[in-house]
């Protein structure tokens, strides 16, 4: 029957001995569990500490901190635009508009002369109102084209003001679009290395938190076993007092030591002795198992207690990291905002830069027509009249 009871107790630890480094095989007696106690600690099994080592190596992959490929040349180009002088052009300082005065000059002192020298032929070689009118007529007609060409040249260099800015502008969508995109990647980096993390942490718990249960189920055992070898010894005590009983009984000499030593049953003093030393022996193994297990349940508590330092100090490290990646990108955030609101304000004060300069360029283009065709105008009448004069001499 002890036997049978001592199996059923063994029977849960055979189902569960293949995960687990602990036994009670060859525990066959009070004192063997006592010892076993005394010798027993948790001893993390394989897949603990695989798991510990595959989070502890994850930690140290962590993505480095983000680093702009692009930020730089951004800042630069904002300066470059921010920076963009107002529109500035002056038709009398352009190399063209003075290749064109050349041109259109000579022409028209062709013309007027042409003009001068066929009004004098029709008159017999003298100057008259009509040659003179004529000549005027010409060198306007050619010096005009210069007055006309005028907004031609605003309208040329208000392109090139333009466009240099609107280059600007394009480089700068560009570049900022390229910086989106690698802040994009980085950050699904670091949100795949910390949900891995934090599945690797879990890992570790869950395996752990069974590898413990079993060492803890150990000690349960160890404590189900020793109470059952007690209670067989104190079973076989009980049987021995109550044999021992019987005889003083049978006897008639319950209490009587006296009555005893005449009758010469010696072995009944011996049998008493034995009783009373194999239940100090009881007593004293109980409390000495006691204290074992008091100090086997502390180093439980301090085992305990470490582990759960040690995954405090490892939540802290991990908070520490994911509050710090959340700071870097509310502090990206807030640079790309700064960036943003620094791109279109640049944007902006262009815009309002290229209206201005394509009203300046109208007003002065028309401004410039204007002053040209009146300069052609009073040219015109000297320049005539001298080309008369010697369109004249050379028709005498």
């Amino acid at each position: 029957m002890a036997s049978k009871k001592k199996e059923e107790l063994l029977q849960p630890e055979v189902q569960t001995q293949a995960q687990a480094a602990y036994t009670t095989e060859g525990l066959d007696s009070r004192a063997d569990v006592e010892k076993a106690m005394a010798n027993a600690s948790y001893r993390p099994s394989q897949q603990v500490t695989d798991a510990a080592d595959a989070l502890k190596q994850w930690q140290q992959n962590r993505p480095a901190d983000y680093q702009s490929s692009y930020q730089d040349k951004i800042n630069s180009l904002l300066g470059q635009l921010l920076e963009r002088e107002n529109f500035q052009y002056s038709y009398t300082r352009d190399p063209l508009y003075r290749q064109y005065e050349q041109l259109y000059t000579q022409n028209a002192h062709n013309a007027s002369a042409d003009a001068a020298a066929q009004a004098a032929a029709l008159t017999g070689g003298y100057g008259s109102s009509y040659a003179t009118s004529a000549a005027q007529q010409a060198y306007q007609q050619q010096i005009g084209g210069l007055a006309s060409a005028i907004p031609t040249l605003y309208s040329l260099a208000l392109d090139t003001y333009q466009s240099g800015g609107e280059e600007l502008v394009n480089r700068l969508d560009q570049l900022n679009g390229q910086e989106q995109n690698a802040q994009t990647l980085y950050d699904r980096q670091l949100q795949d290395y910390y949900t891995q993390l934090r599945q690797k942490g879990e890992a570790y718990n869950d395996a752990y938190a069974k590898d413990y249960g079993l060492y803890q189920e150990h000690l349960n055992r160890l404590d189900t076993l020793h109470g059952y070898y007690t209670a067989q010894e104190q079973a076989q005590i009980s049987q021995r007092q109550q044999t021992f009983n019987n005889i003083m009984t049978v006897l008639g000499v319950i209490g009587d030591v006296v009555q005893l030593a005449i009758s010469g049953t010696t072995g009944l003093g011996t049998l008493a002795g034995s009783l009373l030393n194999t239940g100090y022996n009881i007593y004293s193994g109980n409390r000495a198992y006691e204290a074992e297990r008091a100090d086997t349940q502390w180093s439980q508590q301090m085992q305990e207690k470490q582990r759960q330092d040690a995954l405090t100090q490892q939540q802290y490290d991990n908070t520490a990291s994911e509050r710090a990646y959340q700071d870097a990108l509310r502090q990206q955030a807030f640079n790309n905002n700064v960036t943003t609101q620094k791109l279109n304000i640049a944007k902006g004060e262009w815009a309002l830069k290229q209206s201005n300069a394509q009203q300046k360029a109208a007003q002065a283009a028309g401004k410039a027509a204007a002053a040209g065709t009146k300069a052609a105008s009073g040219r015109a009448v000297r320049e005539t009249a001298l080309d008369i004069t010697f369109s004249s001499g050379r028709a005498a």
